[in-house]
C-alpha cells in the first residue's frame, strides 16, 4: 500500500520534473515576443491566452503517455468501468499544465536562464517538501501549515489517494488486525478508509471536488502572473557570449582624459606647427581620435623602437597563393556533389587588402574557408595553396587569424585577458611574457580598446549604436594578438552602420600597413567599402573566377574592366560601380537573369589575366629558393599551459558568473533554512516522527542532485559557441575543455554543500551528533553533487542541443529518484533492479541515512542509549530491515559514489573529443 501510495508523489514528482524543460524554451521564445510587443502586433493578454490554448494538446499527450505507462504496469485500481484511470489522467494532466504555466511564470521574471533555474529548482522544492508525502501533517510546524494547505501538488496526491485507496481497498479492517498496524488501530473501518486516517489524509479527502479547484485555480493564477510579468518587465536578449557595449564611468574617464590629453598636443603643435594643428583640430572635431600626423604615427614609431630593441614581435611578410582552386560537396543524398567554385587563381601580397565577393550562396565564404586551410569536412578540395613554402597543416595554421562573423567571446574574462588568453596559447613559447604584454597592449590600442580593456565583454551592454562595432574589434583583436601574417575576414562589416563599417574598415587599413595580408569576404559592399581594398576576387553565380585584379579609386580599374568586356550593357553614371558589375554578372540584390556573357571565359582570355600568371610565376620562384624552420607540433602551446590557461579561464567564469555560482550558494542555505525549518527537531516519538526524519535525507539528496544536475546545462551550452571558435583557431587540445569544467566546479560545491549542511542539519539535527558524523554526512553530500553535476555536464555534452540535454537530464533523475529504495523499496522494485543498484541517489541516501540513525543496539544493555521507538524496537533496527540498510558497508557504497563522478567526468571528455557534434561546423 506504501508503494501505491509513492506512485501517486512519484508521478506528481516526475511530471514536474519533466516539465522543468520548457523554461529554456520560454526564454528563447521571449526576445521575438519582446519585438513584437514593441511593434504592437498584438496585446500580451492574446499572447498568453494563445500559449494556454496552444498548450492544452501538448500537455495531453504528456499526461496521456505517462498515465499509459504507469498505471496499468503498477496495478492501479481498475474499478467502477476504469473512472479511477481517468481521474488519474486528469488529475496528471492538471498537474503537468500546471507546472508547464509556472515555469512559464518563471520565464517572464527571470533575467537569464541560470536565474530561471534556480527559482524553477526553489519552487519545485516547496512544492514536494509541503506536499504531505515526505513529512507528516501532524510534524508540519505551525507557521508553515498555511503552505501544506495551499499546495496544489498536496491536494493532487490527497485526491489520488482517495481514489486509489477507498474504491480498491474495501476490504474489512477486521479480518486483518493482526496483520496490519493500521487495522489494529482502526478495526470498525475498511482497509482503504484506515489508510487514509492512519496516514492523516482523511480529513482533506472529504472534498473531493477541492483538489480540482486548487489546481485549475493555481493554474489561472500562474498564467496571470505570467501575463503581469511580460506585461511590465522586459530584459535584454543578448547572449552572455556575444559582447555589447553599456556606458562606464571607467570609460567615460577615459575618454575624458584622452581629450584632455589631445588638447595639450594640440597646443603644443599651434606654438611649433600651426598647419598640422589646425589639421590634427580638424580631425579630431570629425570624430576621429587618431591621425597620420598625431597620435597614430607617435604609436607606430613605438611599436618600431620595440622591434628595434627586441621587446615587439616582428610581422613576416608572407605571400599567399592559390591555383586552380575547386571545391565539391558531397552531400549523404546526393551522389555527384555540389560544386561550389572551380578554377580559382590569385595570390595576395603582404600590406595588401584582397576582396572576395559574388558567387552563388556560400560560394565566397566557403572560398574563404578554403584559403584559410578550413575546408568543410563534407568535400573535396583541390588545388595548390601555399604560403612561402608551407601547404596546409599546422605550421600555415600559425601563420593566419580567421575572424569569424559570429563574434563569441568567453563573457566573464575582460577584453584585456581575453586577448592575453589568445596571445598565450598561439604565439611562439621564444616570445618572452613581457613581449606577449607589451604586444597585447598594441593591439588594444591599435584597435581603440584600450578605455573597454579592464571591462569584462558582458558587461559591454548597452544600446549605444557601437555595440556591434565594439564585438567586431574583439574578434578581429584576438586573432591579431596571435601575430598573424595572413588575416581572413568573414564579412567583417556585416550589421555595421555606416560609421561603424569605415572605423573597422580604417583599422584593417592600419592592420594591412604594418605587413599583413587581408582576406575578406564581403555581401554587397558598396563602392565605399571597396575603395579600402587593393584586389578584388569576385566568382560568377556558377563559382567560376569572372575577375581577379586591382581595384582602383573609386573603383575604376574594377569598371573598366568589366566595360571592356563585349556585350556588357552601358554604364549609367547614376548608378554605383559595384551595384553595376554585380547586376552585370547576375549577383545584384534584384534578382535578374543570368547573364548570356560567359565571364570565366573572358577572364581567361583577357591581358589582365596574363599579367597575374606573369605575376604568380614570380612569386612561385621567389618562394622556391627559400628554406624555413617549421615546428612539427600541433599546438604551439606546452600541454601544461594549455591545461593551465584553459582551467584559470574556467575559474574566472564560474567566479565572475553571479547568477550561477552565488545563486547556487544562496540558494543551498535557502534550501537548508526551509528544510531545516520545516523539519526542525522533529522527535522519536512515533513512526511518524522518524519517516519524517528518514524523508529530510530523501528530499536533500533530490533537491541538491536534480538542481545540480540542470544547473550546469545552460553554462556549458552558452560556453560551447566560444569553444568552438577556439578549436577551429586550434589553441589548446579538446580534452582540456571538459576537465577544466571538472575541475572549477569542485570548491564551489564544496562550500555549497557545507552551506546546505550546516544550516539544514543543524536546524532539524541530523547528522550533527558528532563531528565525525557531520563530516561523513557532508563528504558523502559533495561527492554525490559532484556526480550529479558531472551527469549534467556528460549528458550536455552528449546532446547536440541544450534543450535535448535537459529533457535527457529530468527523464534520467525521474527515474533514479523513483528506483532510489525510498518511496519504493528493494523488495518491491522488479524487473528495473539494475537503476537501483547503478544509482548514485541509492548509494548518497542509504549512506547518509546509516551515518545519521546508526547505533549498535547488538551491544545494548538494559541502559541502552540508542533511540527506540513506542513500541519498544530500536530505531536503527526498523531502519535497516526497512530499507535493506547496513553500516558496514559505509565504504564500499563510498568507494561506488567516489567512482561515479569519474565515470561520469571520462565519458564527458570522452564525448566531447569524439562525438561529430563537438566539433565546430564548418560550414
Amino acid at each position: 500500500m506504501n508503494s501505491v501510495r509513492a506512485i501517486g508523489f512519484i508521478s506528481t514528482m516526475s511530471i514536474m520534473l519533466i516539465n522543468m524543460v520548457q523554461l529554456p524554451i520560454f526564454m528563447l521564445q521571449r526576445p521575438i515576443f519582446y519585438k513584437h510587443k514593441a511593434q504592437r502586433f498584438y496585446r500580451v493578454s492574446s499572447y498568453v491566452v494563445a500559449h494556454c490554448v496552444v498548450n492544452l494538446p501538448q500537455t495531453l499527450i504528456e499526461a496521456t503517455a505517462y498515465t499509459v505507462g504507469v498505471y496499468f504496469l503498477a496495478g492501479l485500481s481498475t474499478r467502477g468501468n476504469g473512472g479511477p484511470f481517468f481521474q488519474y489522467l486528469l488529475l496528471l494532466f492538471l498537474v503537468a499544465y500546471f507546472g508547464s504555466s509556472i515555469f512559464f511564470f518563471l520565464s517572464a521574471i527571470s533575467t537569464i536562464p541560470e536565474i530561471g533555474n534556480a527559482l524553477s529548482g526553489l519552487v519545485v522544492s516547496i512544492f514536494l517538501l509541503f506536499s504531505g508525502f515526505v513529512i507528516y501533517p501532524s510534524n508540519v510546524p505551525y507557521y508553515w501549515k498555511w503552505l501544506v494547505q495551499a499546495n496544489p501538488i498536496h491536494w493532487a496526491n490527497v485526491l489520488y489517494c482517495k481514489l486509489q485507496f477507498e474504491n480498491n481497498y474495501q476490504d474489512p479492517c477486521s479480518s486483518f488486525q493482526s496483520q496490519l498496524a493500521i487495522c489494529a488501530q482502526f478495526p470498525h473501518m475498511t482497509v482503504g478508509k484506515a489508510y487514509l486516517k492512519y496516514y492523516q489524509l482523511s480529513k482533506d479527502a472529504e472534498n473531493p471536488w477541492l483538489p480540482y479547484v486548487v489546481l485549475i485555480g493555481s493554474i489561472f493564477i500562474a498564467n496571470f502572473l505570467g501575463l503581469l510579468g511580460l506585461k511590465n518587465i522586459e530584459f535584454p536578449g543578448t547572449s552572455q557570449s556575444l559582447p555589447s557595449i553599456r556606458s562606464s564611468p571607467t570609460i567615460s574617464n577615459y575618454k575624458e582624459d584622452i581629450e584632455t590629453e589631445f588638447q595639450s598636443v594640440e597646443s603644443h603643435n599651434e606654438q611649433t606647427n600651426s598647419f598640422e594643428a589646425s589639421q590634427y583640430s580638424e580631425q579630431q572635431r570629425s570624430g576621429k581620435i587618431r591621425d597620420n600626423v598625431g597620435v597614430e604615427k607617435w604609436i607606430e614609431e613605438f611599436r618600431v623602437d620595440m622591434e628595434r630593441n627586441g621587446l615587439g614581435i616582428p610581422v613576416e611578410p608572407i605571400t599567399l597563393l592559390f591555383e586552380n582552386l575547386s571545391f565539391v560537396r558531397y552531400d549523404e543524398d546526393m551522389k555527384d556533389g555540389t560544386s561550389f567554385f572551380s578554377n580559382i587563381t590569385g595570390y595576395a601580397r603582404p600590406r595588401n587588402m584582397l576582396a572576395l565577393m559574388g558567387g552563388s550562396k556560400g560560394s565566397n565564404s566557403t572560398l574563404l574557408k578554403c584559403l584559410a586551410g578550413r575546408a568543410p569536412s563534407m568535400g573535396s578540395l583541390k588545388g595548390i595553396l601555399q604560403a612561402k613554402s608551407w601547404d596546409k597543416g599546422p605550421a600555415y595554421s600559425r601563420l593566419i587569424g580567421y575572424v569569424e562573423k559570429l563574434d563569441a567571446h568567453q563573457p566573464y574574462l575582460s577584453v584585456r585577458e581575453t586577448l592575453h588568453f589568445s596571445a598565450a596559447l598561439r604565439l611562439s613559447q621564444a616570445v618572452s611574457s613581457v613581449n606577449r604584454c607589451i604586444h597585447v597592449e598594441l593591439v588594444l590600442d591599435q584597435l581603440d580598446l584600450l578605455p573597454y580593456s579592464n571591462q569584462l565583454v558582458r558587461s559591454l551592454r548597452d544600446a549605444t549604436g557601437k555595440t556591434f562595432e565594439i564585438a567586431k574589434k574583439i574578434t578581429i583583436a584576438v586573432e591579431l594578438a596571435a601575430n598573424p601574417s595572413i588575416l581572413f575576414l568573414e564579412e567583417p562589416v556585416s550589421g555595421l552602420d555606416s560609421r561603424g563599417t569605415s572605423n573597422i574598415l580604417n583599422i584593417l587599413s592600419q592592420v594591412s600597413n604594418s605587413g599583413r595580408v587581408i582576406i575578406a569576404s564581403l555581401a554587397h559592399p558598396n563602392a565605399r567599402t571597396l575603395d579600402f581594398f587593393d584586389l578584388a576576387l569576385i566568382l560568377t553565380h556558377e563559382g567560376q573566377q569572372a575577375y581577379f585584379g586591382p581595384i582602383g579609386p573609386d573603383c575604376s580599374d574594377l569598371l573598366d574592366y568589366f566595360l571592356s568586356v563585349p556585350k556588357v550593357p552601358n554604364y549609367s553614371i547614376r548608378a554605383s560601380p559595384v551595384g553595376f558589375v554585380m547586376a552585370t554578372l547576375g549577383l545584384g540584390i534584384k534578382r535578374t537573369a543570368k547573364p548570356s556573357i560567359n565571364f570565366a571565359g573572358a577572364y581567361q582570355a583577357s591581358s589582365l589575366h596574363e599579367m597575374n600568371s606573369r605575376e604568380i610565376f614570380s612569386i612561385k620562384s621567389l618562394t622556391e629558393d627559400r628554406n624555413y624552420i617549421v615546428s612539427s607540433s600541433v599546438y604551439p602551446a606546452p600541454y601544461t599551459l594549455q591545461a593551465m590557461m584553459v582551467l584559470l579561464r574556467t575559474q574566472r567564469f564560474l567566479w565572475r558568473n553571479i547568477q550561477y555560482t552565488y545563486s547556487r550558494l544562496i540558494g543551498c542555505i535557502m534550501i537548508g533554512l526551509l528544510m531545516g525549518s520545516l523539519y526542525w527537531k522533529i522527535e522519536y516519538t512515533d513512526i511518524y516522527g522518524l519517516t519524517s526524519r528518514f524523508c529530510y535525507i530523501y528530499m536533500q539528496v533530490v533537491i541538491i542532485g536534480v538542481i545540480s544536475a540542470n544547473n550546469v546545462i545552460p553554462q556549458i551550452g552558452t560556453d560551447r559557441l566560444v569553444y568552438f571558435r577556439e578549436k577551429r583557431a586550434g589553441m589548446y587540445h579538446p580534452i582540456f575543455y571538459p576537465l577544466s569544467w571538472a575541475l572549477g566546479e569542485i570548491p564551489y560545491f564544496f562550500i555549497a554543500t557545507l552551506a546546505v549542511v550546516g544550516i539544514g542539519n543543524g536546524m532539524a539535527g541530523i547528522g550533527t551528533g558528532s563531528i565525525r558524523e557531520f563530516l561523513m554526512y557532508w563528504t558523502m553530500l559533495f561527492v554525490f553533487t559532484i556526480g550529479v553535476t558531472y551527469f549534467g555536464m556528460m549528458i550536455t555534452i552528449l546532446a547536440p542541443v541544450p534543450t535535448l540535454a535537459a529533457f535527457a537530464v529530468s527523464i534520467v533523475t525521474s527515474w533514479w529518484v523513483s528506483a532510489a529504495g525510498v518511496v519504493i523499496l528493494l523488495s518491491n522494485i522488479r524487473f528495473y533492479r539494475w537503476m537501483y543498484w547503478s544509482n548514485p541517489f541509492q548509494y548518497a541516501i542509504s549512506m547518509m541515512t546509516s551515518i545519521s540513525f546508526y547505533c549498535n543496539t547488538k551491544e545494548c544493555v538494559s541502559d541502552c542509549s540508542c533511540p527506540k521507538l513506542p513500541d519498544g524496537s530500536y530505531v536503527w533496527d526498523r531502519l535497516a530491515s526497512l530499507r535493506s540498510l547496513s553500516y558496514d558497508s559505509i565504504g564500499k557504497d563510498m568507494v561506488i559514489l567516489s567512482a561515479m563522478p569519474l565515470l561520469f567526468a571520462c565519458l564527458a571528455s570522452l564525448f566531447f573529443v569524439v562525438l561529430k557534434h563537438n566539433s565546430p561546423p564548418q560550414t
